[in-house]
């Protein structure tokens, strides 16, 4: 199958093209850092991996939609790309910065998942969400609010699909120790708020409440694959595995 995952060239989306990618999987993968990109391609293809990396920022509306109809058409989406946003109290962070969570998370992964609906014959949208968009995530309300709208939109898709072969799911791969919650965990600063969410972090990774990322990325293996694609509109988290 020809997969695209946004933001597919580091952390948890490095992970997830390197076990989509040793499956056979074509892929493709997106990103904004060209850097980054080139060297997870280079990569990905001594290990024979069938795979080519594009400059799309989702904070661009028009840039991964251009990528996906330029493509002809891909098999799976996998939305991973997103911002973690300002942290503090909401009524006091940048409120373009906050908005601007939204543009990318939201609007990226909306736009992403209209033009692969629109080229796909048959296949699977997989946004990739977290716990923060179930529960509350106070002093980061960009990224649980955008979260949870990526959520209903999910739910909405399903419906919107269900007379088409096309699954549309989301994905909580869990609290993982790379990319956000790494970043959390080991985050140094003065700041009050910042302090607040690095000590909640690795009180949650002592706890043990963090899961492995093999658990992590084979759980969306298994998605990719179909699964669960009886479940459209629902979400899936590594409890499903």
């Amino acid at each position: 199958m020809r997969v695209l995952i946004t933001g597919g060239a580091k952390e948890l989306g490095r992970a997830f093209s390197e076990v989509l990618g040793a499956q056979g999987h074509r892929l493709v993968i997106t990103g904004r850092d060209e850097k980054a990109l080139d060297a997870a391609e280079a990569e990905l293809k001594a290990r024979g991996v069938d795979v080519s990396a594009h400059v799309a920022d989702l904070g661009d509306p028009d840039a991964t939609p251009k990528l996906i109809e330029s493509l002809g058409g891909i098999d799976v989406l996998v939305n991973n790309g997103a911002l973690g946003g300002p942290v503090g109290p909401t009524w006091q962070v940048d409120e373009n910065e906050w908005w601007h969570t939204f543009e990318v998370n939201l609007r990226g992964t909306a736009f992403a998942a209209n033009a692969a609906i629109r080229t796909m014959t048959s296949g699977r949208i997989i946004n990739v969400v977290s716990n923060a968009g179930v529960h509350r995530w106070p002093y980061v309300t960009a990224y649980s609010v955008s979260k949870a709208a990526v959520i209903k939109l999910t739910e909405n898709l399903a419906i919107e699909l269900k007379h088409r072969p096309i699954a549309a799911l989301s994905y909580d791969p869990g609290m993982v120790d790379v990319g956000l919650m790494r970043r959390g965990a080991t985050m140094e600063s003065d700041d009050p708020d910042q302090q607040r969410i690095s000590e909640w972090a690795r009180s949650q990774r002592d706890a043990g409440r963090f899961t492995p990322l093999e658990q992590s990325v084979d759980l969306l293996a298994r998605i990719v694959s179909g699964e669960f694609d009886h479940r459209s509109g629902g979400l899936i988290t590594p409890q499903d595995g």
